[in-house]
């Protein structure tokens, strides 16, 4: 059974995993686990503490060496494992992102930058560093990123998400300012960006969308405009911004049904049915 004292060492190994990640977002370290969930999260450390040292096994001296100061947030120790060179796209470990996109996750900047300039592909496993850099930024470093690559206009990962899809779903206003800065659409994909902003509830992108790029109001994504995702996420702030914009509240998607539908609050559909009297006059 696992140790209080284990907790620390539990949580870093954890962070990375995807299995247990909703179990994550709920523990905090006085809370009491039952013997199972224990047993589980015991179980879990042996066998990712088992992957990670057969991983090890199989680096390089010189990768060895920076995985090892990488893990220890190092950057002189980097810098002489790059020197003597090690990999720059070094993965954080089996299928794992490169260690310059796990860098900008855990919010350690520099040592992003560092592998980039030691020459870092930011569009290694499917351009994973461009995708981290503009949920969490420094819009900065996603500039230099931008720069080092050819990245085509049309590009999209597999869940058919754009660049510009995650900065703004994340909020990261300065980053979509960077994408169009370097040609970008954030318009493409029939409005996406701003459907995800109005999902995660993101005004200021909101904003930046309608007012700056004049994102069409209208323009449907899967069948729905902006407006009907703000309403069933219950974005208030975005469900203003697009309904003072002009948004059309009586707009109906291909089954005929208007956002009025979708209102996931009484205040939502408050809003609308506000915005449907203002507009008869």
């Amino acid at each position: 059974m696992m140790e209080s004292e284990d907790y620390e060492t539990m949580y870093r190994v954890l962070e990375r995993s995807k299995v247990l990640n909703d179990l994550i977002q709920e523990m905090v370290p006085d809370m009491p686990l039952t013997p199972v969930a224990l047993e589980e999260i015991e179980s879990y450390r042996v066998r990712r503490y088992a992957e990670e040292c057969f991983y090890r096994e199989t680096l390089t001296a010189p990768d060895l060496e920076l995985y090892d100061s990488y893990e220890a947030k190092h950057p002189a120790g980097m810098l002489a494992a790059l020197a003597a060179g090690a990999n720059p796209n070094l993965p954080i470990c089996w299928a794992c992102a490169p260690l310059a996109s796990d860098a900008v996750r855990c919010g350690w900047a520099e040592g992003a930058e560092l592998l980039l300039d030691a020459g870092a592909s930011p569009l290694e496993d499917d351009a994973q560093l461009l995708i981290t850099l503009c949920c969490n930024g420094p819009a900065s470093l996603l500039k230099k990123a931008l720069s080092l690559c050819d990245l085509t206009q049309n590009w999209q990962d597999d869940d058919y998400m754009s660049l510009a899809d995650y900065a703004a779903g994340a909020g990261q206003v300065d980053c979509l300012r960077v994408l169009r800065e370097y040609g970008i659409d954030l318009l493409a994909h029939d409005g996406k960006a701003l459907c995800e902003a109005c999902k995660e509830n993101q005004p200021e992108a909101v904003h930046y969308l309608v007012y700056d790029c004049r994102a069409p109001l209208e323009e449907e994504y899967d069948d729905w405009s902006p407006l009907f995702y703000a309403a069933q996420y219950d974005a208030m702030d975005c469900a203003r911004i697009l309904l003072k914009a002009g948004a059309n509240p009586l707009h109906e998607d291909i089954c005929g049904n208007t956002p009025f539908k979708w209102a996931a609050s009484d205040n939502m559909h408050m809003l609308l049915e506000e915005a449907k009297r203002k507009r008869r006059w």
